[in-house]
C-alpha cells in the first residue's frame, strides 16, 4: 500500500498520518521508510527502532501541542475527538488484524495443498502400456463394487476350538485384492467379456480412530494407512485396466469409520471432513496423465446410469430399512433408482423392491474386504471377505458374481 503526501499537508501530518498507518497494521516499516524518506535506508530491526522512537516524538509533540491551549472547554473538546479518533483506529486496526488473521490461514491452506500436490508430483509415476478406446456402440459395461477395507486394521479371530474365523492385516488387505484382480481376468477372458468397467469404492477405505478401541487394532496411523491405502488403490487400477484391457472410472465414497470427529464431536457433526476426499484427491493426482483411469469427484453419493440402468452408490451406515431407503434417495435427489448399492455390514444381500423401466429395482448391500471383524460379529451379519461384479447389456443387469477372498 502505497500512501502519498497530500496537497497542502504538512510534512509533520504527513509523517503522523503514515506512522499511524504502520501502528493499525495498514503497512510495514518498510513501506513507512520509503513514505518519509524516499526509500528505505536501515536494516529492518533499525527501521524498526526508527518508527518507535518516530512515533514517540509525534505522540510528545501532540501531547505538547494540547497542554498549550488555555480553553478548559475547547481542550476538553479537543481529548474527546481524540478519544473518538483512538476508537476509530482500535476498530480499524482490529479489522485489519482479523483480515490478516484470515489472510494467513488462506495462504497457509493454499500452501498445503501446494506441498502435498509437490509431495505426489515427487512421486515417480505410474506407468501404463497403452491408451484404452471406449466403444459406443452396442458397449458392455462391467461394475465391480469393493469396500469397507478397514486399512490399517489388524484382526485375528478364532473358534472356541482355536480355528480361524478371519485373519487381516495391510499385507492380507493386499493379497485378497490381488487375488481379485486374478479372478476378474480369468472371467473377463473365459465367461463374460466387456468394454469398461465402473469401480464403486464403497467407503470404510480405512479403519480409522472413531472410539479409543480402534487404538490397538491400528498397524498404522490414520493419515499413514489413508496415504498407503491411496497410493496401493492408485496403482492397482491402473495393473487391473491393462489386465482387463479396458478404461476404468473410479468412483470413491467416504463412510463413518473415515470420519473425522473433531473436539470430541460425534457422528454427523462435519460430514465434509471426511477421508474419503482426501484418498480420492490423492488417487485423481496420481492418475491425472493416465487417460485410462477416470476419478469421478467426491460426492455423499456415486450415482451412474449404465445402459439406461439407474445406479446410486451410497455407504449405508444410515440405512433404516432396503425399501425405506430406495425411496427417500429417490425423493431426495428427485431421481429413478432401479440398483441402491450400499456397503457397510459386511455382509451380501440382495432384494428385489420394485419393478424398474427395463430391470426389477434392486437394493444390494455389498461384502467387505476385510470380512468378518467384530462390527459384524455384534451385528449377526457374518460373510467372507469379497467383492461384487454385475455385468449390463442391452439395457440390463444380465450376470452377476460375489468373488470370494477367504
Amino acid at each position: 500500500m502505497e500512501i502519498k503526501r497530500e496537497t497542502g499537508e504538512s510534512y509533520i501530518s504527513f509523517a503522523q498520518r503514515v506512522t499511524n498507518a504502520v501502528e493499525d497494521g495498514l503497512i510495514g516499516y518498510e513501506e513507512w521508510s520509503t513514505a518519509l524518506l524516499g526509500g528505505v535506508r536501515y536494516s529492518s530491526e533499525n527501521l524498526r527502532r526508527c518508527y518507535l522512537f518516530m512515533r514517540q516524538l509525534l505522540q510528545n509533540a501532540e501531547n505538547d501541542d494540547i497542554e498549550q491551549v488555555d480553553d478548559k472547554d475547547k481542550l476538553a473538546e479537543i481529548r474527546a475527538a481524540i478519544d473518538e479518533l483512538d476508537k476509530s483506529r482500535l476498530k480499524l486496526r482490529t479489522e485489519n488484524l482479523e483480515w490478516a488473521a484470515n489472510r494467513r490461514a488462506d495462504a497457509r491452506l493454499e500452501m498445503f495443498g501446494e506441498e502435498i500436490e509437490a509431495a505426489i508430483n515427487r512421486l515417480e509415476p505410474i506407468k501404463f502400456s497403452r491408451i484404452f478406446d471406449t466403444k459406443q456402440v452396442n458397449e458392455r459395461t462391467g461394475v465391480l463394487c469393493i469396500g469397507d477395507e478397514h486399512y490399517g486394521t489388524i484382526i485375528d479371530m478364532e473358534t472356541l476350538f482355536g480355528e480361524k474365523v478371519n485373519m487381516y492385516s495391510p499385507d492380507i488387505f493386499k493379497a485378497r485384492m490381488n487375488m481379485l484382480m486374478r479372478k476378474m481376468a480369468d472371467d473377463k477372458y473365459n465367461i463374460a467379456d466387456y468394454d469398461n468397467l465402473v469401480v464403486f469404492d464403497m467407503g470404510d477405505a480405512i479403519q480409522g480412530a472413531l472410539r479409543q478401541s480402534d487404538l490397538v487394532k491400528l498397524k498404522a496411523g490414520v493419515i499413514d494407512s489413508a496415504l498407503q491405502y491411496a497410493e496401493y488403490i492408485s496403482n492397482w487400477l491402473v495393473e487391473l485396466g491393462e489386465q482387463l484391457e479396458v478404461p476404468i472410472e473410479y468412483i470413491c465414497l467416504g463412510g463413518n469409520h473415515c470420519e473425522l470427529r473433531l473436539l470430541n464431536g460425534r457422528k454427523g457433526d462435519f460430514p465434509q471432513e471426511n477421508i474419503g476426499r482426501i484418498i480420492r484427491e490423492f488417487v485423481a493426482l496420481r492418475l491425472r496423465d493416465n487417460p485410462n483411469v477416470v476419478v469421478a469427484p467426491y460426492a455423499e453419493c456415486g450415482f451412474k446410469t449404465i445402459q439406461g440402468v439407474n445406479i446410486l452408490a451410497y455407504h449405508g451406515d444410515d440405512a433404516k430399512g432396503d425399501l425405506e431407503e430406495l425411496n427417500f434417495w429417490q425423493d431426495y435427489h428427485g431421481i429413478d433408482i432401479d440398483i441402491l448399492l450400499m456397503g457397510h455390514f459386511h455382509h451380501l444381500d440382495n432384494k428385489t423392491v420394485g419393478v424398474g423401466l427395463n430391470t426389477e429395482k434392486e437394493v444390494v448391500r455389498c461384502p467387505s474386504i476385510v470380512g468378518i471383524d467384530d462390527f459384524s460379529k455384534r451385528c449377526r451379519k457374518m460373510s467372507r471377505a469379497g467383492a461384487i461384479f454385475m455385468m449390463f447389456e442391452d439395457g440390463e443387469k444380465t450376470w452377476q458374481r460375489k468373488y470370494v477372498l477367504n
